[in-house]
């Protein structure tokens, strides 16, 4: 149990699983990540990708966001044995993708490692019509099973088949953009269709608690103690 004040940042991210953090970017910074997250998608991901993962391994300004005081200051309340940076990627949605990203857990990917936290930070405003995040307030405290489903010819998604709760449970993450989104590997969570027709650009920085390389650690270059353990 963290020790914190009911409303502190440590013990909201206790009960729900994630908490916001507004304006930790400027609209100017957003723009200039906008602009470097299409040069590294351009010269480093394969053609019509909207994933990209290791961008601080190739860019300079995303290596400094993953180590930027301001998001080492929101994590050291809930990482209270240290912060450590682990590997980001840059996810982008095309007008034509439309699709929402189905509900899911990132410890699944990651499964058998110390926990992980994710720091979700839109450099477009993030809304319901162009596939904001969505999360489950809670449900990291609970045990979720991931399954491979089929959800049309040949096309394969990973997805939560147990999942019991209501619509009224689920939180729209509606958010400007330079807002952080800090949420568990073990936070429900996924996104809205994107219906808006807009290009929308993110990135995600993954982190954990600093600790000896595990065999899962080792795909990540870029990987840095930020806070050492006390």
């Amino acid at each position: 149990m963290i020790n914190s004040s009911p409303t502190s940042p440590a013990a909201l991210y206790e009960r729900d699983g994630f908490i916001i953090v507004p304006d930790l970017l400027t609209p100017a910074e957003c723009d200039r990540l906008k602009v470097e997250a299409r040069q590294v998608l351009d010269v480093h991901a394969k053609s019509g990708s909207s994933v990209h993962v290791h961008v601080a391994v190739v860019s300079e300004p995303f290596r400094s966001l993953a180590e930027d005081p301001r998001i080492v200051g929101i994590l050291k309340p809930v990482m209270p044995d240290g912060v450590m940076f682990l590997s980001d990627k840059i996810v982008y949605k095309a007008p034509h993708k439309t699709f929402p990203t189905p509900w899911h857990i990132d410890c699944y990917y990651w499964r058998d490692t110390r926990p992980k936290l994710s720091v979700w930070i839109p450099l477009d405003d993030a809304t319901a019509e162009n596939g904001t995040l969505t999360v489950v307030p809670g449900s990291h405290k609970r045990d979720w099973r991931m399954v491979k489903m089929e959800v049309s010819a040949g096309d394969f998604q990973n997805r939560i088949d147990n999942g019991d709760w209501q619509d009224g449970d689920v939180v729209t993450c509606a958010i400007k953009r330079g807002t952080a989104i800090v949420f568990s590997d073990r936070l429900v969570h996924g996104s809205t269709p994107n219906t808006a027709g807009k290009d929308r650009y993110a990135i995600i920085g993954t982190y954990q608690a600093p600790g000896p390389d595990e065999p899962f650690d080792l795909d990540f270059p870029a990987r840095k103690v930020l806070v050492p353990a006390d």
